[in-house]
């Protein structure tokens, strides 16, 4: 019963983003100028691109008219454009763009270090599917290890975690703005019940780009809220926020660097809050692989999930165009 109400739900959202894409590419020019950027693409920075897929928009530029003028980006000059658009295809490369339609295959492992004593490991196989040009397919499978010396009874724990996915649509795509909304999921596949929730989840994911000329730099924002729909009911119900705002630059080509605010709420245990503060240092060792390190601490909040003391976080991925 969980399942198929997480499911429907999700199915349900996905119905209106086609009904949305049908309805925004009507008439010959909005047709023209929604050709999806191809960000996948391995190809040095300075180089035009090699195919016709990965060629740049045409035609005039697209307001986004989704949001309100005051939050719409400003025109670029065509250097800046040209700019931004070598360094969007970069951070796509790179696996730093939460809006970029780009296959993946990341494996990485995080320790942190816990409020009142406890320790986490946490490793996650990530597995990024697009199809159908601004389509994408995430699967994360996580497995944790846990130990709490001052928990009675049972103090530690390891296995897999709870399964989670997001299906989702990049309705906008300029070299300057991105704008990518989609619906996740998690399942309660977890082998121990103090390694997951024992609920199904459902919600809205929304992802956004905004280039910084001055900086040279990306604005990245995500944004997800999961509600329990179904699962073992004498585990607690669940309605959890979490949204981060990140800075990404690359340097030289093959180095990157990402700031990254993170915040959690727990509207369930009387809206409990928490943040965290992350640096990333990542460098493209050859071709589409690449590798980094993560370190982060935290900045105020426990006993929600997501908290923690201070982690670090390493990892490796590999990026493609499709299957």
């Amino acid at each position: 019963m969980g399942l198929a109400s997480a499911l429907g739900a999700w199915l349900g959202i996905g119905a209106l983003y086609v009904a949305w894409a049908e309805e925004s590419s009507q008439g010959p020019q909005d047709s023209e100028r929604g050709r999806p950027v191809d960000q996948g693409a391995d190809i040095p920075a300075t180089t035009e691109p090699e195919s016709a897929s990965e060629q740049k928009p045409e035609g005039p530029r697209r307001e986004p008219r989704f949001l309100p003028p005051i939050l719409r980006p400003k025109q670029l000059t065509q250097e800046e454009q040209e700019e931004a658009e070598r360094l969007r295809t970069l951070a796509a490369k790179y696996g730093t763009d939460p809006t970029a339609i780009v296959g993946r295959v990341q494996l990485s492992s995080q320790y942190a270090d816990l409020p009142h004593g406890a320790r986490l490991t946490d490793s996650v196989a990530r597995v990024d599917i697009p199809f159908r040009g601004n389509w994408l397919l995430r699967v994360d499978t996580p497995f944790h290890r846990w130990r709490d010396p001052n928990r009675p009874g049972m103090s530690s724990a390891q296995g897999l975690g709870n399964l989670s996915a997001v299906l989702g649509w990049r309705a906008y795509n300029t070299p300057e703005y991105a704008f990518f909304i989609g619906a996740a999921s998690s399942f309660p596949t977890a082998s121990d019940n103090t390694l997951g929730s024992g609920k199904y989840t459902v919600g809205p994911f929304i992802a956004t780009g905004r280039f910084l000329p001055q900086w040279e730099s990306f604005l990245f924002g995500v944004f997800q809220h999961s509600v329990s729909a179904g699962g073992d009911p004498s585990r607690a119900d669940i309605s959890f926020t979490q949204a981060s705002v990140q800075i990404n630059t690359i340097w030289a080509d093959r180095w990157w660097s990402t700031v990254q605010g993170a915040w959690q709420v727990n509207w369930e245990q009387k809206t409990k809050s928490s943040m965290t503060l992350e640096f990333e240092l990542g460098r493209n060792v050859v071709g589409r692989w690449g590798m980094y390190l993560r370190p982060g601490v935290g900045i105020w909040g426990n006993d929600v999930a997501g908290a923690y003391d201070w982690n670090v976080e390493v990892g490796t991925r590999y990026m493609f165009k499709s299957f």
